[in-house]
């Protein structure tokens, strides 16, 4: 061993790991592949999400039909005694 590096020949437990590298590095890159494909899958569920509750809400404020014809007519009833 020249200036203390090593080789495969002195150290095989580090040849098998050098192997498993790129496949390893394979794996990490796929799995943040998959992270990023499921964070915009969860993004749009939440952008999803937020646009659903703000319509419920919406639709929670506004009277029903029913309810506005009543109003009118009770306002129809209330003008026609004044």
């Amino acid at each position: 061993m020249v200036g203390g590096a090593s080789s495969s020949r002195e150290d095989p437990g580090r040849s098998v790991l050098e192997g498993q590298l790129p496949a390893a590095a394979a794996q990490a890159e796929d799995a943040l592949a998959q992270l990023r494909e499921r964070e915009q899958e969860l993004r749009t569920a939440l952008a999803r999400t937020t646009t659903l509750e703000a319509e419920m809400a919406e639709l929670r404020l506004r009277p029903e039909e029913a309810e506005v014809a009543r109003w009118l007519q009770e306002a129809e009833v209330a003008a026609r005694w004044q």
